[in-house]
């Protein structure tokens, strides 16, 4: 068998087999590309506030909150960071799933609730992550990556331009429908090859990320963290001292460290984009001040991570790439479509082919009188 064939054989079983699987990866990733524009339009009455002179503090966000679900712990609360936009805080629910409520800032009123993977975008969100499945959908989410990173390699390496370029970008429009179809499948694979190059190996990388320290992280803390003898807004106030020229975009509650709080700032001349990567650790009881990073400019691991997010998601490039991205995350349910048609043209041409062999050796056996 020649490296040809055998790489035939592997794009055809992978594409068969993961064909359906891939196709879902793909389509849900399209439409999460704008999950924030989309999320806002559909829940506009939830994420909007008229601006007002002066916002409620902390403790006064938190308090409804905290009384209408005592038994949830806080997960997180991520700041408005436009003055139309409201507060979101997240409690962690008994089964996983995320209850985040919305909060005016400036009337402390709250707006709504909702359960994160039952929002629209949401259920779209834990489909591409995993399958809404947890930690074994992520994992089989991670073979569907590399099932594409595989498939993608193999195309190249089957693209009818090697032999000649022009038959590598011709297009047959009046032709049967089969060889229109191969001549797609042809066309966009090795166009869109270094896009699913790109977003598998991402992928991977993403899944890998989120599945090793799941399945080596200890179990969480179960007893209830005792209560905090400072307030929030005073534990904001000690985060201000520490980088006063940081905005406050989030506060985290630490699962596995319930006493600490870590409070994320955005500086005015940071270079991480949409990522606050500056904090302030600070012990919950006493206030104290744990650790304090300040990051500018990411390097070495952060740069790394929000590099290859970035790769993964199109935010690299603004408007363009985000709008390319959902094209490409359109072309493996094509490139499927097409593949299996030219699949079953083969099919039928291997079976008439075998057909005919068989009648001449019969005619050979058995020649006529």
């Amino acid at each position: 068998m020649t490296f040809r064939n055998l790489a035939l054989r592997l794009h055809g079983f992978i594409g068969t087999v993961m064909g359906l699987l891939l196709v879902v990866s793909s389509l849900t990733g399209a439409s999460i590309v704008f999950r924030e524009e989309l999320d806002h339009a559909l829940h506009r009455s939830l994420q909007s506030a008229t601006p007002q002179a002066e916002q409620v503090s902390i403790d006064t966000i938190l308090t409804p909150v905290q009384a209408a679900h005592p038994s949830l712990p806080l997960q997180f609360v991520m700041f408005p960071r436009k003055p139309d936009e409201t507060y979101l805080v997240a409690m962690k629910e008994p089964n996983g799933h995320r209850l985040e409520t919305f909060v005016n800032p400036y009337t402390g009123a709250v707006l709504g609730e909702r359960v994160w993977e039952r929002s629209p975008i949401g259920f779209l969100y834990s489909l591409h992550e995993e399958l809404l499945s947890g930690t074994g959908g992520m994992v089989v989410i991670g073979i569907a990556g590399l099932s594409l990173l595989l498939t993608a390699l193999t195309g190249i390496i089957l693209w009818a331009g090697w032999r000649r370029l022009a038959n590598g970008f011709r297009i047959r429009w009046h032709a049967p429908t089969a060889l229109v179809s191969f001549d797609l499948h042809n066309v966009g694979g090795i166009i869109s090859a270094v896009f699913l190059l790109v977003l598998s190996a991402t992928g991977i990388v993403i899944v890998a990320l989120h599945v090793l320290p799941a399945l080596s992280t200890p179990p969480a803390v179960k007893s209830a963290p005792q209560p905090s003898s400072l307030a929030l807004s005073e534990l904001l106030r000690r985060a201000d001292a520490a980088i006063p020229e940081g905005k406050t975009t989030m506060m985290v509650f630490l699962e596995t460290e319930p006493q600490t709080v870590s409070i994320h700032k955005k500086l005015p001349n940071q270079e991480t984009g949409r990522f606050d990567l500056s904090s302030v650790e600070i012990d919950r009881a006493s206030g104290k001040v744990l650790q304090t990073n300040r990051v500018v400019k990411p390097e070495g691991f952060f740069k790394v991570i929000i590099t290859i997010a970035d790769l993964h998601f199109g935010t690299f490039g603004g408007l363009a790439t985000r709008v390319l991205y959902v094209f490409m995350g359109l072309m493996p349910t094509i490139l499927l479509i097409t593949g299996l048609i030219t699949w079953k043209r083969r099919r039928g041409l291997l079976a008439r082919r075998n057909a005919e062999l068989q009648i001449a050796q019969q005619a050979q056996v058995n020649p006529l009188p």
